[in-house]
């Protein structure tokens, strides 16, 4: 299949006129490139983006990657997720005991292995259970513990490796020496964390690469006290940032965008199982929480999570001020990066998997394609 006539994002993140040659799930070729006419289609007039990577979402319509999944409901999520325009995710999954964490690894693994019909799975990310009491957000108070190297290379061990990022709270009893072990094997990321700015200091220079969900769920920034959010933007670190302009003021996302550029912010969904229902009630690790105009909350008032896709991020931040272009750098290469599977995904570059969005000029989904294959929507 050749996409002809289209203004492409290329892998330099800047819009040009051009076509895209793919080969199998493969892209072949970027440019100006002639072909019979059965194998063309016309892109004329669109917008073409790179699929969007999401490396911190849970779940969606009603399941989420905690749950003793079937490889049936894993299989409609990741359509889900596909006809929303994220093409490669890492599926997320909160603190939880021992036995249901290690149950939902496995889970993972084997669709993973299997393969599923839509967006494809990069890999997992454990978000916890190594977090603060005090900034455990959402996160189930009684599966929260102190780092367990051990544990965390079993699950590795049972991931068959797949575990990409794992979020922790630095400033805990035995956080560094873990740092330093489990950064060797995966990207390591630091949040729901109660760290003053030494702590998280020592933390990046053993190996954390990442912040979770900035300002979310963390001892906030002040003048005088920087803290976590002050060491992570003071260093040369990935920041994540949920774009759903609930989380994060406006202002804040266009203020982080000028510091630290597409090169290191990068948007999260953070979505849970309510993405794609309606408002109403719903569980995340056995908490609990509602859904009222989209917004999801713990009993008591505590945000739990969201309901949006990474595309209305994009969108959104758009909409903020942020260029297009690098809106959709930040959903797609940079987090791709954030986690080291940037070699197969994440921009439109040859060699890489054919993972791309048709938009039109309003930024719109009309088409996508995954692995080299237009994504027939429809019910999930």
């Amino acid at each position: 299949m050749i996409l002809k006539n289209a203004k492409v994002l290329n892998d330099k993140f800047i819009f040009e006129n051009s076509d895209i040659e793919i080969c199998g799930k493969i892209i072949k070729s970027v440019g100006k490139i002639s072909a019979s006419e059965n194998n063309i289609l016309d892109c004329s007039g669109k917008i073409i983006v790179p699929g969007l990577v999401d490396i911190h979402t849970h779940g969606c319509i009603g399941f989420d990657s905690s749950d003793k999944l079937s490889l049936d409901s894993i299989d409609r999520m990741s359509k889900f997720y596909a006809q929303n325009g994220t093409t490669t995710y890492l599926a997320t999954i909160e603190s939880n005991t021992p036995e249901d964490t290690l149950l939902a690894v496995k889970n993972i693994c084997s669709a993973e292995k299997n393969g599923v019909s839509g967006a494809s799975i990069g890999g997992i990310h454990l978000e916890g259970p190594y977090f603060s009491e005090k900034y455990k957000g959402a996160q189930n108070i009684n599966c929260l513990r102190l780092p367990d190297i051990n544990e965390f290379l079993n699950l590795c061990k049972e991931s068959d490796n797949t575990i990409r990022l794992i979020s922790l709270a630095p400033e805990l009893p035995g956080a560094i020496d873990f740092i330093a072990k489990a950064s060797q094997v995966c990207s390591v990321a630091m949040g729901h964390t109660d760290s003053d700015y030494a702590s998280a200091v020592n933390a990046i220079s053993e190996g954390v690469t990442v912040m979770t969900h900035t300002f979310n769920a963390m001892r906030p920034l002040h003048h005088r006290a920087p803290n976590a959010v002050g060491a992570a933007l003071d260093s040369n670190i990935f920041c994540e940032f949920i774009c759903d302009g609930f989380h994060i003021d406006k202002t804040i996302i266009r203020i982080m965008y000028k510091l630290l550029s597409d090169e290191r912010m990068l948007f999260i969904s953070d979505s849970v199982r309510a993405a794609g229902m309606p408002d109403g009630k719903y569980t995340l690790a056995n908490l609990p929480f509602f859904v009222k105009n989209g917004e999801a909350r713990l009993e008591d008032g505590t945000i739990a999570g969201s309901t949006v896709t990474l595309f209305k991020c994009a969108v959104n931040a758009i909409s903020f001020g942020i260029p297009p272009e690098s809106a959709f750098k930040m959903a797609s290469i940079t987090p791709a990066k954030a986690c080291g599977i940037d070699s197969v995904c994440g921009s439109i570059t040859p060699g890489k998997r054919a993972d791309i969005l048709i938009l039109d000029q309003n930024f719109n989904i009309e088409k996508v394609i995954i692995r080299g294959n237009l994504f027939e929507k429809g019910l999930v």
